[in-house]
């Protein structure tokens, strides 16, 4: 890219004086861009690399990975089988998936992370369906459609006896471990004739069902501390809304009310916020996140296309997903996971955030005052919206404060030159400014 003169730079620092008043929403990412169809991304669990299936020339899906950083696309497999629903296993040594293999069935295959050849778990005469890794990496569960029924099902990874968990004459799906293993949750088509929310240890015995409403709910998310689940209804709105419940059982907890569809619920690293497709105003799905105790929601992408299937990285910086783009195919794209929304705040009403020099090759000092005691957050953010630093978090006392930032990262590395913005959250007020980092 082109070098701007050091006028230049002032000048566009003009501009962003007043710009801080309007939202800065995320910008995407853009991960893949050809002519073919990407599905189902998933992080590795370092967040080095995303997986995922691609419809590609071979004319079957296909397992393939690219760094999250973006670069070029890795193929795993290549076979004239279809591979779907890809999962990382807990240490990312190894890749889970469904194949529709030779014995004309889908069977759940494992491959090492960095390719090679593959192995079947299952090889009967029967549909096994989305594979999950557990945390300890010991057991995959699935789904098998057993006489006409999908069920539970586990198998020891290493390959050996598969394990029935449940087996009567309704339709169990979507199965997802517990953080600590001992369970699994799930929704099933009950004796109510809806869908509802049910556990079940992980080593067999009863199930018990979460939810029992005249409603349907499905696809159920542990929280990271395993303390709820979280998981989309169809409501008396008669829209899917985000639910959640105590993972012992109790009363749900509506965090979404309006008249649209929220769907694919995925609760952040930190147990903080959950993330999921909305069918909003737009009238396309856009990503959106929440509170996970509830309030107001905020979007991550608001454009003339579908965005779906949204997953939080490792770390929750960022949200890989797919979109419908100008292509006219599923490309896999992420955001970050913090959207700098902005309100204009008198200076001298609540607090104020000068920073100093603006245009710097050294050190960045950061100064401001609060007139009353509260929570405060100060971090640096990219130009993608990605955070670089968190330089405080914590409560302070009324008075006067000033922050260095040594322009370094998270990662304790020097931070390239360029465009970054400095965010005061001070409780639910916040103010940006924007430097420009030189050489």
């Amino acid at each position: 890219m082109r070098k701007l003169s050091q006028n230049c730079y002032y000048y566009l620092l003009l501009i962003a004086a007043t710009l801080f008043i309007f939202p800065l929403g995320a910008q995407e990412i853009q991960l893949t861009s050809d002519t073919h169809h990407h599905y189902d991304p998933e992080w590795s669990p370092d967040g080095g690399e995303i997986v995922y299936d691609k419809l590609d020339g071979t004319g079957f899906r296909q397992i393939y990975k690219i760094p999250s950083a973006g670069g070029a696309e890795i193929r795993l497999t290549s076979d004239l089988y279809d591979h779907v629903t890809a999962e990382c296993s807990f240490n990312g040594s190894e890749i889970g998936y469904a194949k529709l293999d030779g014995t004309a069935f889908s069977q759940i295959y494992k491959i090492a992370s960095g390719g090679g050849t593959e192995t079947a778990l299952t090889s009967d005469f029967y549909d096994h369906l989305d594979p999950q890794w557990s945390h300890d990496g010991s057991e995959i569960v699935y789904v098998k459609n057993m006489g006409g029924f999908l069920q539970i099902y586990k198998i020891p990874s290493g390959g050996g006896t598969e394990t029935a968990l449940t087996s009567d004459a309704n339709d169990h799906s979507y199965p997802e471990w517990s953080p600590n293993d001992n369970e699994i949750a799930y929704h099933k088509l009950d004796g109510t004739a809806f869908e509802q929310i049910y556990k079940i240890s992980s080593s067999g015995g009863s199930e018990i069902g979460l939810t029992s409403s005249f409603h349907d709910s499905r696809y159920p998310q542990w929280s990271p501390n395993g303390s709820e689940i979280v998981y989309q209804k169809m409501d008396a709105t008669v829209y899917w809304q985000i639910y959640k419940i105590p993972s012992t059982g109790g009363t749900e907890t509506s965090l979404t009310n309006d008249l649209y569809d929220h769907i694919h619920p995925q609760w952040s690293p930190s147990g903080n916020e959950i993330a999921y497709q909305k069918r909003n105003i737009t009238g396309f799905d856009q990503i959106h996140k929440i509170s996970s105790s509830g309030g107001t929601e905020t979007p991550l992408t608001n454009d003339s296309h579908d965005h779906v299937y949204p997953q939080w990285s490792p770390d929750g910086s960022e949200i890989v997903y797919m979109k419908h783009d100008v292509t006219g195919f599923w490309q896999i794209y992420k955001v970050s996971s913090a959207r700098l929304c902005e309100t204009k705040i008198a200076p001298s009403e609540f607090f104020y955030l000068s920073v100093t020099p603006t245009v710097s090759s050294g050190n960045i000092f950061i100064s401001y005052n609060i007139t009353r005691k509260n929570y405060v957050s100060l971090r640096i953010y990219d130009t993608t919206g990605r955070m670089v630093k968190e330089l405080q978090k914590n409560e302070v006392d009324p008075g006067n404060y000033t922050v260095t930032w040594d322009r370094s990262n998270h990662s304790g590395e020097r931070c390239e030159s360029g465009v970054y913005f400095i965010k005061l959250k001070c409780g639910e007020l916040s103010k940006t400014e924007k430097v420009v980092l030189l050489k």
